[in-house]
Order: C-alpha cells, then sequence, then structure tokens
C-alpha cells in the first residue's frame, strides 16, 4: 500500500531563502548602521551586526551598499544638507558672518536629529583610519564642490576646525564645564575667533 503523504497548509510551512526586502528596508539599514557606527566605532561595526539591527539579511545589505565602506558612505551622503546649510552661510551679509556661522554650526549639534547624526559620524571616526579618511574625502568633495575660491578655503576650514573641536568637547566627551555653558554665551565668546578666520574666505 503506498504511503499517504500529508500536505501541510501553506501558512505553517516553513519559508526558507532570504527574506525579503520590505520598501523601507534602506531606511532601517541606515539607521542601525548609523547608530552601530555611534556605539562601537566603524572598525568593530560588522555588517552582519547591522543587518541584525535593521532586522533584514546581510546580503540584502550588500546588496544595497556593497560594503562597509559604501554603507558608511551612504551614512555621510545621509547628512548632506549639514555641509550644504554652513556653506549657504558663507554667501550672506559680511557683517555678522562669524556669529551665524557659529550659533548655525551649534545649532545643528543641538538639534536631536542632526545632533545624534553627527556624534554618530564622530564617534566612528575616533581611532579608525578607514572612517577618518573616507569622512575627509567627504568633506574635501563638498568644499570644492562649493563656491569659496580655493586661495581662501583655509580660513573657512580653520573656522570649521575650531568648531569641530568645541562641539566634540561638549557634545561627544561631554566636558562638565564647557556643556554647562549656554548656548548663547557660547557664540558669543566663539564668534570674534571664528569671524577673524572667515575674513580672509571673501
Amino acid at each position: 500500500m503506498a504511503r499517504r503523504i500529508e500536505r501541510r497548509p501553506a501558512r505553517f510551512r516553513k519559508k526558507t531563502g532570504r527574506r525579503p526586502g520590505r520598501r523601507n528596508s534602506r531606511g532601517a539599514v541606515l539607521d542601525a548602521a548609523r547608530a552601530r557606527f555611534a556605539r562601537r566605532g566603524y572598525d568593530a561595526t560588522t555588517i552582519r551586526a547591522v543587518a541584525a539591527d535593521a532586522g533584514v539579511d546581510p546580503s540584502l545589505v550588500m546588496q544595497f551598499y556593497g560594503s562597509k565602506d559604501g554603507l558608511f558612505s551612504a551614512v555621510l551622503q545621509q547628512q548632506s544638507a549639514i555641509p550644504e546649510k554652513m556653506l549657504a552661510i558663507m554667501a550672506g551679509p559680511r557683517a555678522g558672518l562669524g556669529e551665524r556661522f557659529t550659533r548655525t554650526y551649534l545649532e545643528l549639534w543641538e538639534d536631536p536629529i542632526t545632533g545624534d547624526a553627527l556624534r554618530s559620524l564622530v564617534r566612528a571616526a575616533i581611532g579608525s583610519q578607514r572612517a577618518s579618511s573616507l569622512l575627509q574625502d567627504y568633506a574635501t568633495g563638498a568644499l570644492s564642490r562649493s563656491k569659496v575660491p580655493s586661495a581662501n578655503r583655509v580660513g573657512l576650514v580653520l573656522a570649521a576646525s575650531h568648531l569641530l573641536g568645541t562641539a566634540v568637547a561638549r557634545y561627544v566627551v561631554g566636558v562638565p564645564l564647557l556643556a554647562a555653558v549656554p548656548l548663547e554665551q557660547l557664540v558669543r565668546r566663539l564668534a570674534p575667533a571664528i569671524d577673524r578666520y572667515l575674513k580672509a574666505v571673501e
């Protein structure tokens, strides 16, 4: 007598193969990557860990971004509005430029969304030569696409470097004395130095 094969209803059958990507999978992967880079840094972050955080298969992350370098670059590109906003300040009137530049930059760090993204990028780059190189390439590309003449870019880079050091101490390291200074007071203290840097950017 032939053995009877019982077929299970489709809803009970075990699914195999890669989990299909959802329409919002790219966003979930980028959010997971940004958070993972912030917590663990670039070197300790893996594609597999990011995929697990995002709830997708690692092969889907590779399909989207190709490599960890590609994933980090995508996180950088996600924040492209940040350098564009800072460069747009340069197009305004010369009077009060240092104060506007300083306030706009620090407000980006104060904002919950952009501040989280900036902290993530800085923490990822600290201690990782590869991430630092990618971040440098991105910043150089943004500057080269700007309307600031090549001969006048040193002042802009000095201003940005000065503010970055302040931001790292205040928002990343959390130096108590600096973290306690009210934003407007901090702007007033920093603006004269930033204005001197930017005098060459004309």
